[in-house]
């Protein structure tokens, strides 16, 4: 059996080239990737450690978007609240119009008044997120989760705006059943607080002309309207208060769960990112290390040849 036979130096050698060449890929794929632990092989400990921080950090990003979905929930009803106060404030319109006017001017406030009633329930109604609406029903119940451990959340109970009896605390009307059945606003009901049968402003004229109820009363009447629909909209800004309260938790969570996540995952970072311009110098010199041991080694072999070479010849001459 014949085979070639190397030097210790150039083995040695050989030997250098293939450790550097590892160390020279190695450095190229922390330039590549910008991760000095890419595998557990690198760094087991390191490697499941910012694992698990990266874990956990997806886990309260996705807390966080319930977050911010329950908060998109209550906007939507704060948005509602506004605009229900606008159309409040325009049944006051009406309340202070058709005091004193002509019995036409009346009966016309009596159709508006309804009309913006009708609207009213509607906007209540319509004022839902992804099915839920937290102003059409007591039963509605926003529940937020901020992490998998229990208790570790915010439950938000639902009002009943155009609620259908009295005594609803969570009404609009807190001390009349101001709606019916349908949800249609009853108007004796909210003018007159359900004591005197009057179906329009036709009824009332505080001057004592044309009206079925006596002026003093309708004086009353009017007094008793404006108050009632001023304390209508002290009950809506109250709930409009309660639900921005619940609104800035949830927002100071997001946050807080944003930067949370961020922290984790520049602490995973901290363990596996390669420092680029460290391995921009290492790879350098480790591509000069094999240039120098290829050549190195190819002077090596250009050496043996020649020592061959001078044997061969001294050896054929002896001959």
């Amino acid at each position: 059996m014949s085979g070639i036979a190397l030097s210790p130096s150039l083995l040695q050698d050989l030997d250098n080239l293939s450790q550097t060449q590892g160390e020279y890929d190695t450095v190229q794929r922390q330039l590549g990737t910008g991760l000095a632990v890419y595998d557990p092989t690198d760094n087991a400990v390191a490697y499941f450690r910012a694992a698990s921080l990266t874990g956990r950090a997806t886990q309260v990003l996705n807390y966080k978007g319930g977050i911010d979905q329950g908060v998109s929930s209550i906007d939507t009803a704060l948005t509602a609240t506004t605009a229900v106060e606008n159309l409040l404030q325009q049944l006051q319109g009406m309340v202070e119009g058709a005091r004193g006017a002509s019995l036409p001017a009346r009966t016309e406030a009596t159709q508006q008044f309804k009309a913006i009633g009708t609207q009213l329930n509607q906007l209540v109604q319509d004022a839902a997120y992804q099915g839920l609406n937290l102003l059409s029903s007591t039963a509605a119940q926003l529940t937020v989760q901020f992490g998998p451990q229990n208790g570790g959340g915010l439950t938000i109970a639902g009002y009943d705006l155009t609620a259908t009896g009295a005594g609803n605390a969570r009404a609009l009307f807190t001390a009349v059943g101001a709606f019916n059945t349908s949800r249609a606003i009853l108007f004796s009901n909210v003018v007159a607080g359900g004591t005197v049968a009057v179906q329009g402003f036709s009824a009332l004229d505080v001057t004592g002309g044309a009206g079925t109820v006596a002026a003093s009363l309708a004086a009353t009447i009017f007094d008793e309207a404006k108050s009632r629909l001023n304390n209508a909209i002290t009950q809506l800004q109250s709930v409009a208060g309660s639900l921005g309260s619940f609104a800035g938790v949830l927002q100071t969570r997001s946050v807080f769960q944003q930067s949370y996540a961020t922290q984790l995952r520049a602490g995973a970072r901290k363990l596996t990112l390669a420092d680029l311009n460290t391995s921009a110098a290492e790879s350098e010199a480790a591509s000069l290390r094999i240039a120098l041991g290829l050549q190195s080694a190819a002077l090596q072999g250009q050496l043996r040849s020649t020592i061959l070479q001078i044997l061969h010849s001294s050896a054929a001459s002896q001959h």
